[in-house]
């Protein structure tokens, strides 16, 4: 029997890591190289042969070091 669920991988690809990191697949790529993505150390990897794969899970924890920011403004404007 089929399960109706859908499965997600527990590893993603290059593409599926900026998409869920929010940027371009070449920052990606570069942040491989010099081991920094948005001023932070870059999110581990694996490669498998000529593949590379990144744990869900670690990029999961690579965006919790970023706080919640209910907004930028320092002060209150008045309406």
């Amino acid at each position: 029997m089929f399960s109706n669920q859908t499965h997600t991988s527990a590893v993603v690809d290059t593409h599926e890591c900026s998409a869920l990191l929010g940027f371009a697949a070449s920052t990606i790529r570069i942040s491989r190289v010099t081991g920094t993505l948005a001023g932070f150390s870059a999110p581990a990897y694996r490669k498998i042969g000529r593949k590379v794969v990144y744990d869900r899970i670690v990029l999961d924890q690579w965006l919790d070091q970023f706080a919640n920011q209910p907004n930028t403004a320092t002060r209150q404007v008045g309406i």
